[in-house]
C-alpha cells in the first residue's frame, strides 16, 4: 500500500529533489515521535506543524520502533489552512501510543517541524526539543562510503545521557553499523563498533549509546553511522538529555557527500 501511494504521487509532480532540510520538499520524516514513558520521571509528547507551500493533502505513516511497518496504512490528513497543526500526533491522529518515527508524502511541498517534550516535576512547565522533518534526500545509502555516512557529535559527560535514533527509510531489512571516535578520529576507548538491525521502515533508538566506552569524560565525540548490509537508506539522530530536568537538544545527523 505505501508503494503504491508514493508511485502515484510521484508519477503525478515534477518538483527538483530538495537537498535543504530547510526546503519545502515533498517527502521526508520526522526522525522521532513518541507518546510514552522514559527515564528519570519523564513522559513524551509529540506535537507536530504542517506549513504547506502549494500542497492539499499529507499521507502520514506512522513507524514504531521494533516493528516490520512494510504494511501500514497511511493516515491522509488535508491541509487546507496555511498551517496544520496536529497535537499528540502518536496517540491523537493515529491512536497509539509507543515510540518511532513519521514517514510523510504531501501532493505538493510542505516544511514539517515538531516538538517533543515532556512536564517538569510538578507539572509547572515543559522541556522538550524541536526536531524538523528531514527530506529524503538527505538519507544515506550504500556505496557512499565514509563521506556519505551519517554523523552527529557530542561530548561524554556526567548527568547526561546520549540517545541515537537510526531510521530505515526503505522497504528492506538493512544492517547499520556505528563507530564511535574521539575529537582526533580515533576508535574511542570502549565499545565502540556496533552493528543495529532494522526492519522495513523502523526506527531505533539506541539509549545511553555512549555507556558502552570507558569511564571519563571525552569532548567533541563523533558518531558515525552507515548501512553495513541490505539495499535502502537511513537518517540518523542525537538526542541528548540532562538526567536531572529531562531537557533535551536534538541534532540531525549530517554527511559530508550528495
Amino acid at each position: 500500500m505505501r508503494g503504491a501511494v508514493i508511485l502515484a504521487v510521484v508519477m503525478t509532480l515534477c518538483a527538483p529533489a530538495v537537498h535543504a532540510a530547510s526546503g519545502g520538499h515533498l517527502e521526508g520524516y520526522i526522525p522521532a515521535v513518541a507518546h510514552a514513558d522514559g527515564r528519570f520521571g519523564s513522559s513524551w509528547t509529540s506535537d507536530v506543524w504542517i506549513y504547506q507551500q502549494g500542497a492539499s493533502l499529507i499521507h502520514l505513516w506512522f513507524n514504531a520502533t521494533g516493528s516490520d511497518n512494510t504494511d501500514n496504512e497511511s493516515v491522509v490528513v488535508s491541509l487546507d489552512q496555511p498551517v496544520t497543526h496536529l497535537s499528540d500526533i502518536v496517540a491523537g491522529l493515529f491512536g497509539t501510543e509507543g515510540v518511532g518515527s513519521v514517514h510523510y508524502l504531501a501532493d505538493g511541498p510542505v516544511t514539517v517541524v515538531s516538538r517533543t517534550w515532556t512536564s517538569t516535576e510538578g507539572g509547572v512547565g515543559t522541556y522538550g526539543q524541536t526536531i524538523p522533518g528531514m527530506p529524503i534526500s538527505m538519507a544515506s545509502t550504500p556505496g557512499m562510503g565514509q563521506g556519505g555516512a551519517l554523523r552527529t557529535l557530542v561530548d561524554q559527560r556526567a548527568g547526561f545521557r546520549a540517545n541515537l535514533g537510526l531510521v530505515n527509510v526503505s522497504g528492506n531489512a538493512l544492517t547499520v553499523i556505528v563507530e564511535i571516535f574521539t575529537a582526533d578520529g580515533e576508535p574511542a576507548p570502549g565499545d565502540s563498533s556496533f552493528t543495529v538491525d532494522l526492519e522495513p521502515f523502523e526506527m531505533r533508538q539506541v539509549n545511553d549509546v555512549l555507556d558502552r566506552l570507558e569511564n571519563g569524560e571525552r569532548q567533541g565525540l563523533i558518531i558515525r553511522a552507515g548501512i553495513d548490509s541490505g539495499n535502502g537508506g537511513i537518517l540518523a539522530y542525537l538526542s541528548e538529555v540532562d538526567n536531572r530536568t529531562n531537557d533535551a537538544s536534538y541534532q540531525d545527523g549530517f554527511r559530508f557527500a550528495f
